[in-house]
Formats: structure tokens, C-alpha cells, sequence
């Protein structure tokens, strides 16, 4: 049966996301600390952050003991107690075992909050998002959950309200990381990821598509994206939801729980069979979930078992069934939902 974190946790989890929530720019910096320095005898205020790229950054705040600049130091100095106690908070997280992003990866999250991706139309998809979905419902951590790829999907109509002239790779490289476009097996097709040289670190875009994987442009980011089978069931209706990174909490928009368990029996079916290691672990998340949600929400499995897509079926029935001997700790409830999906497909 799934394992819930206590009570006293999952309330100081919903209490760091209501702040993270009303968030609506994300520092992208070190909370940072006052400074002063005396040039020509006259001595000034600075505060100094440190930036993604280790550098650190000086800020003028003005003559020491003027007003303009107390006021300014205040402000700083609230922000950064701020910035602190989060991060303070987000770390006792961590070490109760609630699912969180290394730090590269939160930062590259934070920029694209801060772009404005997940509020017009990007949805996190993939293993990030199965963390973020777990730590939603109050479900302990299980093992073997690590991922430095980012799944940024929609359902094709992403916008963001940034000038023209610029592009996805360039509001990744917002972050301070060294983001390139990684280029494709067949060098006639546009990319569709990015990647830091020298790190594990990934970002690729995705939208609705069919088995061919085609290549679909997204003119709004002056990018490109992997068109997958199935993934306009994953994004549609999504929900919001928090990645927890080192120091920072992330909102994004995540897919629906039950649509996620679904999707993954779907894609487990569709791995090529040299790849049987990573269809198992689609099975085990979809069972991780979908023994919570047998306990909390059961009414969501039933709805997104309704609207899965026929043609969906016969796949997800066969997961299921498979699924079924993954994970033989299962509440009855859950094996009742996976017996079934196994039966009707």
C-alpha cells in the first residue's frame, strides 16, 4: 500500500506552497547580504548576490545612512530573510524524503516560471512531474527516483510574452546555465532539446503527435518540438503544482494524476523492447499513483479511465496486467482498478 507522509509534514508542505505560490517572480540568485564600501570618504551601501554561475553581483543601494538607501536595504534585507526561511523549510522537506529537483535543474524551472511558460500553456511532464504529483498527494518517496531530464509539453499552443527576437534557448540561458541545442540523429531536423556540454542536464519540448515522433515547429518560441503519441490525454486539464528544489519552490502546471498513472501504462507498451528496463519503471510509477489515488481520490481514476482513448485501451489493459506483478504490495483497491483496466481493454 502507498506510504503517506504524517500529517505534521504534509501541512508544512501545503504551507511552503501557498508562499511559493503567490510567487511572482522567482530570485534567481543567492538570498544574498549587505556591504559597504568608503570611496573618497564617502561610504556607500552595496548588496552582493551570488549568481547560477557562481559569480557574485554588487548592487549600488546609495550613500550609507540616507533614507532612499535604509529603504532599500530594508527591502533587501526582508527579501533575503524571506528567501532564507523558505529555503530553510524546503530542505526539512527534502530530508523527510519528499521528491525534490538538483539544483540546475530547479533554477532552469524557476526561468521558465519567471518567462512565463507554465501560465500560457506549458505543462511539466516526465519524471520531474511524477515527483512534484507524488509530493502533491503526500506519498513518501520510493526508491530509484532520479532524473536530470526536463519534459516541457503543451498541447501545441505554448505563448510567451517575450520580444520577438528571442527564443526557447534563449529563456533557458536566462538561468545562467549554459543551455545549446542538441542536434538531432538526421541533421536535417530542427531540434527539439537542449543540453549543457559537460552535464546530464536535458530540456526537451513535446507536443501531441502520433508513432511517427514528427518534428512540430513552435513558432511563438522560435523552437521546435517531439510530437508523441497519446500526449494530448496526458495535457489535458492540467493542474498546478510545486517542484521543490535546493533552496526554491517552483509552481508549475502538472498533468492530472490519474491521466499521468494512464499515460504511463500507454507508454511502457510503446518502448522498443531493448529499452524493457525503462518500461518497467513506467509501470511502477503508474501503480505508485494509482495505489494513492485508489485511497484518496478514487473517483479520479474512474474519470480518467472513462476518457482515456479507445484506441488506448487494448494498451493500457496489457500494462496493467503486467503492472500487476511489478508491484505486489498493492492496496486491494488498486489491484481491483488494475484487474479491471486488464479485463475491459
Amino acid at each position: 500500500m502507498a506510504s503517506f507522509h504524517n500529517d505534521a509534514l504534509q501541512t508544512l508542505y501545503s504551507s511552503v506552497t501557498e508562499r511559493a505560490g503567490a510567487q511572482g517572480h522567482i530570485p534567481l540568485h543567492s538570498p544574498g547580504s549587505a556591504a559597504q564600501k568608503t570611496v573618497d570618504g564617502k561610504t556607500y551601501t552595496y548588496w552582493r548576490v551570488y549568481l547560477a554561475s557562481g559569480k557574485h553581483k554588487e548592487t549600488s543601494l546609495g550613500r550609507a545612512g540616507e533614507p532612499a538607501t535604509e529603504a532599500a536595504l530594508e527591502a533587501k534585507l526582508l527579501e533575503s530573510a524571506e528567501m532564507r526561511a523558505l529555503a530553510a523549510e524546503v530542505q526539512i522537506l527534502r530530508k523527510a524524503t519528499f521528491a525534490a529537483a538538483d539544483n540546475s535543474s530547479a533554477l532552469t524551472l524557476a526561468t521558465l516560471f519567471n518567462a512565463g511558460i507554465f501560465s500560457h500553456g506549458g505543462v511539466l511532464a516526465g519524471s520531474d512531474a511524477f515527483g512534484a504529483l507524488l509530493n502533491s498527494l503526500g506519498v513518501r518517496l520510493p526508491a530509484n527516483y532520479r532524473t536530470e531530464d526536463i519534459d516541457i509539453g503543451s498541447t501545441g499552443s505554448i505563448s510567451v510574452a517575450i520580444p520577438e527576437e528571442r527564443s526557447f534557448l534563449d529563456i533557458l540561458r536566462d538561468s545562467g546555465i549554459p543551455f545549446l541545442e542538441m542536434p538531432e540523429l538526421h541533421s536535417r531536423k530542427p531540434s527539439t532539446s537542449f543540453k549543457v556540454r559537460g552535464q546530464h542536464l536535458k530540456v526537451d519540448l513535446l507536443v501531441p503527435g502520433t508513432e511517427a515522433y514528427e518534428t512540430k515547429a513552435l513558432p511563438h518560441l522560435r523552437a521546435h518540438a517531439t510530437g508523441l503519441p497519446y500526449f494530448r490525454y496526458l495535457v489535458t486539464n492540467p493542474t498546478q503544482g510545486f517542484i521543490l528544489g535546493k533552496e526554491h519552490v517552483v509552481p508549475v502546471m502538472l498533468p492530472d494524476p490519474a491521466r499521468f498513472a494512464l499515460h504511463k501504462l500507454v507508454v511502457s507498451t510503446l518502448r522498443d523492447p531493448s529499452r524493457a528496463l525503462k518500461a518497467d519503471k513506467d509501470r511502477r510509477q503508474a501503480a505508485v499513483l494509482i495505489d494513492a489515488l485508489a485511497e484518496k481520490f478514487p473517483d479520479w481514476l474512474t474519470t480518467a479511465a472513462e476518457e482515456l482513448e479507445e484506441n488506448a485501451r487494448p494498451s493500457v489493459g496489457t500494462a496493467a496486467t503486467q503492472a500487476l506483478s511489478l508491484a505486489p504490495g498493492l492496496s486491494e483497491r488498486a489491484r481491483d482498478f488494475l484487474a479491471d483496466l486488464g479485463a475491459h481493454a
